[in-house]
């Protein structure tokens, strides 16, 4: 009796067995995707590839519009510039797991929601962070960018001026940010940025002595002709110069510090050198303020860290005492080698006098300079004909100097007895005397040759080196 029982019961259990297994034939999917699942709020493609067809979908979107902001600023790219993208195996893989991974119930659940249109797989987004970074980098971290401002002293109103704190693109906060947004068309992101504090702030100017002085230098020059321009130059670059403020340790680069020389900074049209000649261009009358601040650091036993000589010798200072800048490429940067703050106080106390004192504490060393000749060489005569002289003229351009070899000695005695000796050089070419000269001028009746001239160029040469200034 119990065994026919038994037999009874395990008869039953296999035909419920049976008929559910045929049921949950007709609910559970029989492929790798749900009938009807959605991914990315779209259906995919009966007897369609999933794989071939969220490709496409990737292709697609690879160039949708992203606009990148900041304070009213906009950067329009796209996702695939930002190396953003449907990533293809992730969201398969998510999606296969509808209806096959799980507890029975569940699975019968999401299959019958999906046949209904009622489930939706989201998309799974990858980024290339290299090139996003890449992106960000160069082309929203330069137009973001905003350098502080460091306080100073303006010593003609005798006022403090406060630092003011920059900002710069905090590029691995807004890569983040592009990782969490969903990407939806036309996206807009706000930008991250952090800020930049101030080398010199107004505190650090209270530590400033400007009661005493550590060192000084002036030059002068003219107001006459051309020299209206360099004057004006000349002031310019004093102001943007004034009342920096040196931390001990700290350098500082004439160019970052005076900027472009060009309209929009305040510069004027003045006489500069260009190879062996002298041309017009902006910002010329730079160079003897930057050799006014090379030589007022030197006498106030400062670090000349970079410096480059002229190419010919400057009428307004001593042989290697003259520093040449050409912005970006040729520097000045000093460093401030004291354990004292030194404020530099670049102004004109005269309309043709430049002068850089250095202020902060009484003289640490005293400094001697000298220098010596190792070698000298002789110019020549260049010669233009300029085509719109009229008959006969001729103009003595330029005034032909020689060229040195010179090597600068500076003896340092500190107050504490200790004594350094350093020594550099300065290479100067000869400039040529160049006279320009109308078509078909007798060229005897040039002046004789001026002393230390060694000849006059070929002529042809003299072209070539006018076609190659031009270049330059």
């Amino acid at each position: 009796m119990r065994t026919r029982t038994v037999a009874l019961v395990v008869g039953l259990c296999a035909g419920l067995g049976v008929g559910i297994g045929a049921g949950l034939h007709h609910v559970l999917p029989r492929s790798s995707l749900v009938q009807g699942l959605s991914i990315g709020e779209r259906v995919v493609p009966s007897g369609a590839s999933a794989a071939a067809w969220l490709q496409g979908r990737r292709e697609g979107a690879l160039g949708r519009k992203v606009w990148l902001r900041r304070e009213g600023r906009w950067f329009g790219t796209t996702l695939g510039a930002l190396g953003i993208g449907i990533d293809v195996e992730a969201t398969l893989e998510s999606a296969r797991q509808v209806g096959h991974e799980g507890p029975l119930l569940r699975r019968v659940k999401q299959a019958a929601r999906a046949r209904r249109g009622a489930l939706d797989v989201p998309l799974v987004w990858a980024m290339d962070e290299q090139k996003a970074r890449a992106f960000l980098e160069a082309e929203v971290a330069p137009a973001v960018h905003r350098a502080p401002t460091d306080a100073r002293l303006d010593m003609v109103h005798r006022v403090k001026v406060p630092d003011a704190p920059g900002e710069e693109l905090d590029v691995d906060r807004t890569l983040g940010v592009l990782r969490a947004i969903a990407h939806q068309d036309e996206e807009t992101v706000d930008v991250l940025v952090r800020h930049v504090s101030a080398r010199v702030t107004l505190t650090d100017l209270t530590r400033v002595d400007v009661s005493q002085t550590l060192s000084t230098f002036e030059t002068s020059f003219s107001l006459w002709g051309s020299g209206a321009g360099r004057a004006k130059n000349i002031a310019r670059a004093a102001s943007l110069l004034d009342g920096m403020v040196l931390a001990p340790g700290e350098a500082v680069s004439f160019n970052e510090r005076v900027g472009p020389r060009t309209p929009e900074n305040g510069f004027f049209v003045a006489p500069e050198i260009l190879a062996d000649e002298t041309v017009t261009g902006y910002g010329g009358g730079t160079c003897q303020l930057a050799s006014t601040l090379h030589a007022a650091a030197l006498f106030g036993a400062l670090d000349i860290l970079d410096r480059q000589s002229h190419s010919r010798p400057s009428a307004y200072t001593k042989l290697g005492l003259d520093a040449t800048v050409v912005y970006p490429r040729v520097d000045l940067k000093i460093r401030n080698s004291l354990p004292f703050p030194v404020m530099i106080h670049a102004f004109l106390p005269k309309p043709t006098v430049v002068r850089v004192e250095l202020l902060g504490g009484a003289p640490a060393a005293t400094v001697e300079y000298t220098y010596g000749v190792a070698n000298s060489e002789d110019f020549m005569r260049r010669i233009y004909v300029k085509e719109h002289f009229p008959p006969g003229k001729r103009l003595r351009h330029q005034k032909g100097t020689r060229g040195y070899e010179v090597t600068s000695f500076v003896r340092i005695r500190y107050n504490d007895g200790r004594v350094d000796e350093r020594h550099y050089f300065s290479g100067y070419r000869p400039a040529p005397e160049v006279y320009w000269v109308a078509p078909g001028y007798d060229l005897s009746e040039l002046p004789p040759l001026p002393e230390h001239a060694k000849g006059v160029e070929d002529m042809a040469a003299a072209r070539e080196a006018s076609s190659d200034a031009v270049a330059l």
